[in-house]
């Protein structure tokens, strides 16, 4: 005889897939990593004590190297980097302040005194001090190659002088020797307000000449 038939679905989430295993070896993963090319950017590095160098290098002063003039220290530099020349030259007379009695002695009464001066190569360099007796002041160095038949000025440059105490100024100059220079002379004029003030040698100039 007929009759009502029902029945009862429960759907739910579908059971996680069964991912079997292969009976030998293992699995194999799907991402493979791919060694990446140098980058030549990168730069290596390798310390001194690796190559049995010392790490650091110590250098040992003694105490009369800092007390030595500022300007002994400046002209020897130069002597030491001077570049290689074919001509000596040898002044004809000794630096005024080898004698620094004398020197300031002179100074106090000309106003001004040539100082330090050296040969460096086809070069003479060397520096002037001048009383502080304005602000606005002026120092060259009048030439002559030729006995004094021509002569040109040369402006000095100013320097500031640790030791001068604001009573004294420091210039400096570099004069310049050409190849065929056989000999030159240089006298200083020191211009401060509207006075000129000059520094001859006592009448006989400032003289080199070539060996």
């Amino acid at each position: 005889m007929p009759g009502d038939f029902s029945m009862c679905l429960c759907l739910g989430p579908l059971p996680p897939p069964q991912l079997r295993r292969p009976s030998t070896g293992t699995l194999r993963p799907c991402l493979v990593p791919f060694p990446r090319p140098p980058d030549p950017r990168k730069k290596g590095v390798v310390f001194a004590d690796a190559l049995g160098l010392a790490l650091t290098t110590v250098c040992h002063f003694s105490r009369p190297f800092f007390d030595e003039d500022p300007l002994v220290l400046a002209l020897a530099s130069l002597r030491a980097l001077r570049p290689f020349s074919t001509s000596t030259y040898t002044l004809d007379f000794q630096p005024p302040a080898h004698d620094y009695t004398s020197f300031r002695a002179k100074l106090n009464k000309r106003q001004v005194c040539l100082e330090q001066c050296a040969v460096q190569g086809a070069a003479v360099a060397g520096t002037i001090k001048v009383r502080n007796l304005g602000y606005e002041k002026r120092v060259t160095l009048r030439v002559s190659y030729d006995d004094w038949q021509s002569y040109y000025d040369l402006p000095c440059t100013y320097l500031r002088d640790p030791y001068g105490g604001g009573e004294i100024d420091m210039f400096s100059f570099r004069l310049p020797l050409a190849p065929d220079t056989q000999q030159a002379e240089f006298c200083i004029c020191f211009w401060c307000q509207g006075k000129e003030y000059w520094d001859n040698n006592e009448g006989k100039n400032y003289a080199l000449h070539k060996e």
